[in-house]
């Protein structure tokens, strides 16, 4: 199934033989972090493009601001790649995202690929250029990711992906809702709030979310922020992906996280569905960014169908 959204930009999709580069725009990765994804890119049929500056160092970033600037600036206008696979998340893009010139990237988008830290630049092109990504595993993570997600991976980027279906939590919200599919990382995306890298428009959402390392009453008061700063209405459907090592205080804080979020959304008439498999988790489900898509939350399972499936 082709994906296909009329009212956003794809990226041309890949064949075999198309070249992919791997740059680190946030923390530094060593030549063994990412080995073993370059022979999984090239065992899929595609070249990689990567040089000695993707194992720069600086504290704990993947060189200095200037240079990972650079790079990415480099990758963007990058008239031979056709996908940007970022070596690692961590911290750091945000520190760079206003440094990049995306003129060219918008005349010629090509597929970016990552999470986490990446939401930054993810939600950015989406809300500025209306262009599509992939929120998926990065190069650091593909060997601790399963099989089949990097396989979905690399059809997602020859423009084949399947629908996807999970078990029913006894934490959902049934009920169904069509949207452009828009997320990442909790925590990054509430920094972007108030900038232009957060989507301004009026646009109907289907939102996904994840996190890792994070206290519940962290959590708490940023879904409460998107509560209040009105983010909520445009909402029409909630996903909940992995929620990783949620942190309490010696005091507990007296809710778990499937409780902590219903409680702020229960007032918004849309579908909420927990534990969807992407995020910080071996099961990280490829996602297109931007994507239309219908969301529907049954009894016994949930459904995500993209936009020529219904």
């Amino acid at each position: 199934m082709t994906i296909n959204n009329t009212n956003s930009i794809v990226p041309p999709y890949l064949v075999k033989g198309d070249l992919i580069e791997i740059i680190a725009p946030a923390r530094y990765v060593t030549q063994e972090d990412i080995n073993f994804s370059i022979k999984l890119v090239e065992k899929a049929g595609f070249k990689v493009k990567i040089n000695s500056s993707v194992y720069q160092q600086h504290n704990i970033f993947g060189g200095t601001l200037l240079s990972r600037s650079n790079n990415l600036q480099n990758a963007l206008d990058n008239s031979e790649s056709k996908a940007i696979l970022f070596a690692r998340g961590g911290y750091g893009t945000i520190q760079i995202i206003d440094k990049i010139n995306f003129i060219q990237f918008k005349n010629s988008p090509k597929w970016l690929i990552g999470f986490s830290d990446i939401t930054v630049l993810l939600s950015h092109i989406y809300s500025v250029f209306n262009i599509q990504s992939i929120h998926g595993p990065m190069a650091f993570n593909f060997k601790r990711t399963n099989l089949n997600n990097l396989n979905a991976l690399f059809d997602v980027l020859q423009g084949q992906s399947k629908n996807l279906k999970c078990p029913s939590s006894k934490f959902n919200k049934t009920g169904s809702a069509s949207g452009t599919l828009f997320g990442g990382n909790l925590s990054v995306l509430c920094s972007l709030i108030g900038s232009r890298s957060f989507p301004l428009n009026d646009a109907k959402i289907v939102f996904f979310i994840e996190d890792v390392d994070e206290y519940l009453y962290h959590l708490e008061r940023m879904i409460y922020t998107l509560d209040r700063c009105g983010f909520f209405n445009k909402v029409q459907g909630l996903i909940i992906g992995e929620m990783k090592n949620i942190l309490d205080n010696e005091i507990k804080f007296g809710k778990n996280i499937n409780n902590l979020i219903l409680d702020i959304v229960d007032k918004y008439d849309f579908p909420v569905c927990f534990d969807f498999p992407f995020g910080h988790n071996r099961n990280n489900t490829p996602l297109v960014f931007g994507a239309n898509v219908k969301l529907e939350v049954n009894k016994f399972d949930t459904n995500l169908y993209f936009h020529n499936e219904y």
